[in-house]
This record gives C-alpha cells, structure tokens and sequence, in this order.
C-alpha cells in the first residue's frame, strides 16, 4: 500500500518492527524532518529501525534534484530527548551496502534506531562492487525473551536492553511511548522515570562502547604523509584520487555516532596538516571533529549542488 506522507511510513515501519519484522525506510532531509517524532517513538518504546537518508540541496525544497552532504547536523540531533543512535555516513553502493546490513544488526541488538545518511549522488550513480561482499552480512540475532518466565517488555538486566518478545507468542507486549515501567505501563514517578532514564543510558553507554568492535574510520593513500585529507560520504571518491595525486593520506570517517574518537585520533597520528573536504557550507563535520577536540588547518567546501571532483580538492590543497 502506498502510504499518505513519511509520518504515516515511519509509523507503519514501528509497527511493523514491533511484530518483529526487521524494517528499513527510506526518505530524504524533508521527509526525515516529518519523521523525528517517529524516531523519538521508537528510542523511547525501544524498538529497532532503520531509517537511509539521502541529501539533496536545501534548505527546505532547495535544490531538490541536486546532491548536498548538509543533512548532517540535523541527522546527529534528531529526535526529542536524550537519545544516542547509531549515524553511518557510507562513501559509495558497497560501504552502502554492508553498513545497512550492520546497522540493521546493531538496531536489534540494542533496540533502537539507526541511520544510513547517503545523498543524491550515491543513491542515483552507477557502481560495482564484488558480489562476495554478500557473505559478509549475517543475521545476528537480537536478545529474545526465553518464553518460561514471566514477560516485562523492559526488563532492566544490568546492560540496559531488554528481552524481546512479539505479538502471537504467549505473551502480554507493552509498547509505550510514554515514560513507563518495565511492565510497559505508564508512570510519572519521579524515581521511576529516573530509573528508565538510567536504564536507557546503560544501553546507549554500551553502544559507545560497541563502537570499538566496528571500522568506523578508514584510511587511504600515503600512510607515512604528514598531510591528511579528511572527508565524508560520497566526497570519498575525489577526495581519494585527490590524495594520491597530491601524496597525501584520506582519513574518512563512517560511523559519525556515536564518533569513534579512538579511531580517529589513532588515523590522526603523526598528521601535521589536516584538510577538512565536504559539500555544505558550514563544515558540518568539521563542527563535529571540533566538539571532540579535532582542529583542521584549511576547510574546503563546495555547495552549488554538484559534487567535487578531484581536480577541483588537488588545486585547493597544492599549498597547504
């Protein structure tokens, strides 16, 4: 059935992930705005999704038929509340495709949502990539309810996630998206909210912690350089001839939350001169690698809706 507009998709999605259907939607920046309170719904009744986001120029209708990497931002602070979810930014259809497989994953295991941010470019050009790559994606179970004891959909166990269990097992499922209690009812204690709250914010510190298991920054070009390149998303691809043309290494950040921090300082080391290279005009990743203490010494962005091109990144950097 085609549905009325994105609030109604996004809401079909939570039921169905609900009844236990793993459920991926995809939109752009003015369907994604429709659809934060459906992320809030699903981060606070826990239940897993995953949401691609493809960029187009904007502010609001923009240029809709043009490529932009300025969605970043809003993406990392959608949804009301105190909310940690996971943001992949792939580079081109094979990163596309394995972090959407991972990122599904990650969604059951810590029952929330996720995000893939792609952009016009990547969701519109031509690739190919090895067809192996499909062996790399395997279906990892989520923590299900063992079906013997008594079932309360949010369980507190310690981590912070909570035994899974559907509709049509022989079992009462509370959904709710009010604060509640661990039987899914709803409360306004004030201890219980707090005690909800925190064990929320166990699962979320766990998914920071997650972070170490996963590739969450690659490197490219000359490893020894003492000039680093550093950029996101569809720019990877000019980004990465630009750096080897100019003998310099590309630090290319994926997951960007929760951010790898570790990962990046590690990519960093021995760097004197960092480049930040991204289409949007205000250095969204840059404000990002700011919060985390990570400064760049020459900014080039491009906003005119078309994406770089590696003559244009090589002929900016030539000095730095």
């Amino acid at each position: 059935a085609q549905l009325e507009n994105e609030v109604g998709v996004i809401n079909a999605a939570v039921g169905a992930a609900y009844a236990g259907a793993r459920t991926m939607i995809g939109t752009s920046g003015g369907g994604f705005a429709l659809m934060t309170e459906g992320l809030s719904l699903a981060a606070q009744s826990e239940i897993p999704l995953l949401i691609v986001e493809s960029q187009r120029t904007g502010p609001a209708s923009g240029v809709p038929t043009y490529t932009e990497q300025a969605d970043l931002s809003f993406v990392l602070s959608a949804g009301h509340g105190d909310i940690t979810k996971f943001v992949a930014a792939p580079g081109d259809a094979e990163e596309a495709f394995l972090w959407s497989g991972k990122l599904l994953n990650l969604s059951w295991k810590y029952q929330t949502p996720s995000v893939l941010l792609i952009d016009k470019e990547i969701s519109e050009s031509s690739f190919d990539f090895d067809p192996e790559m499909l062996e790399k994606i395997e279906k990892e179970k989520p923590k299900l309810w063992n079906g013997e004891e008594d079932y309360n959909r949010y369980k507190d166990e310690g981590d912070g996630v909570s035994p899974l269990a559907f509709p049509g097992q022989k079992a009462v499922v509370k959904s709710n998206s009010y604060e509640h209690d661990e039987f899914g009812l709803t409360v306004e204690d004030r201890e219980k909210v707090e005690e909800m709250q925190d064990k929320r914010k166990r699962k979320f510190e766990k998914m920071r912690k997650e972070v170490s298991n996963l590739e969450a920054v690659k490197s490219y070009g000359d490893e020894d350089s003492k000039k680093a390149i550093i950029a996101w998303g569809s720019t990877k691809g000019a980004a990465k001839e630009a750096a080897s043309q100019l003998g310099f290494k590309l630090i290319q950040p994926i997951l960007l939350e929760p951010f790898p921090e570790r990962q990046m300082r590690k990519a960093l080391k021995g760097i004197k001169k960092k480049a930040l290279v991204e289409a949007n005009q205000s250095a969204q990743l840059g404000k990002l690698l700011n919060q985390h203490g990570i400064q760049v010494d020459k900014k080039v962005l491009k906003y005119n809706g078309r994406p770089f091109t590696p003559q244009e990144i090589a002929k900016e950097l030539k000095d730095l």
